[in-house]
């Protein structure tokens, strides 16, 4: 998708090797491929003044012929598991307005423009950050 951001690939790559990232994949063994990947870490909802522990998305990815399978669906409930299990108050993610197709699938998971969008604070931006809150563990 074009954003205002740009797309530093050193940045990226960096981004994707950060020490906190973390990764759930979906193997194709047939095929030998990586039919999708959800890459997140454990946060803060602020860094400058932290309230609730979240698991942020940085990127969802499911490969274009296994799309449609419900494998989106899977990454992102497996992502739910593992923030209940830590203990996590939301999962959040960053999504840009021009991607009606990404909007769509989030608002049929349940996901709102969260609390710390730029929207919400009237501020231009081609993006919403996006939360959900995560049921607690009985």
């Amino acid at each position: 998708q074009n954003s205002s951001w740009g797309l530093d690939l050193k940045e990226k790559e960096l981004e994707m090797r950060h020490e906190k990232a973390r990764y759930l994949l979906i193997l194709d063994d047939t095929k030998g491929k990586i039919a999708g990947f959800v890459h997140f870490r454990f946060e803060y909802d602020d860094e400058e003044s932290p309230s609730c522990a979240v698991l942020y998305v940085y990127e969802i990815h499911v490969n274009q012929m296994y799309q449609r399978h419900g494998l989106g669906r899977k990454l992102m409930g497996m992502a739910e598991k593992i923030a209940q299990n830590e203990s996590m108050s939301k999962i959040v993610l960053t999504v840009f307005k021009s991607n009606k197709e990404a909007m769509a699938f989030y608002d049929k998971l349940g996901y709102t423009i969260d609390e710390t969008s730029p929207s919400k604070f009237g501020e231009p931006a081609d993006y919403e950050i996006l939360s959900c809150a995560v049921p607690t563990s009985s």
